[in-house]
């Protein structure tokens, strides 16, 4: 067995290259959405609504952002629709790069947060990644595509 050489790598629109992207998509919209912007969407709605305490409000008013609540906000809906275009592969480069903007915005914020920083950093890398290959030919963006090329 030759260690030298690099394992072959699977060439753009090949269907294994398809479908890791897909899986990518998947995980980080998915994870996304259920472990962070959920949560933080209900505690925004109940600040909005309830007048409830927003810690994620109160971190970027800490950080002096202007218009700290109007940002909180629209980084929480960037997070759950940016996210579910991403699963979907619905305007995928736009919305990853929209979500790559704001987790170097989270990177600011927590850059120093060892935990956090790990994730955005993670979640940015990502979200590049998918702003250079695309969602691949397996999403709602290649379906279009196809679509318009067809007629």
């Amino acid at each position: 067995m030759d260690f030298n050489r690099s394992p072959h790598v699977p060439p753009a629109g090949s269907v294994i290259h398809d479908a890791g992207l897909l899986i990518l998509r998947w995980c980080a919209g998915l994870t996304l959405i259920i472990m962070h912007a959920r949560e933080e969407g209900i505690r925004g709605w109940g600040h909005v609504w309830h007048k409830e305490p927003w810690t994620f409000a109160a971190e970027i008013t800490e950080r002096g952002f202007p218009f700290p609540q109007a940002v909180a906000i629209a980084a929480v809906i960037a997070a759950i629709i940016g996210s579910a275009f991403i699963v979907t592969g619905l305007l995928c480069r736009v919305s990853a790069l929209v979500l790559l903007a704001c987790t170097m915005c989270g990177l600011f914020l927590y850059g120093r947060v060892p935990d956090i920083a790990e994730r955005l950093a993670l979640y940015a890398a990502i979200y590049a990644v998918l702003v250079i290959c695309g969602p691949g030919r397996i999403s709602l963006d290649a379906i279009f595509s196809n679509r318009r090329a067809g007629r």
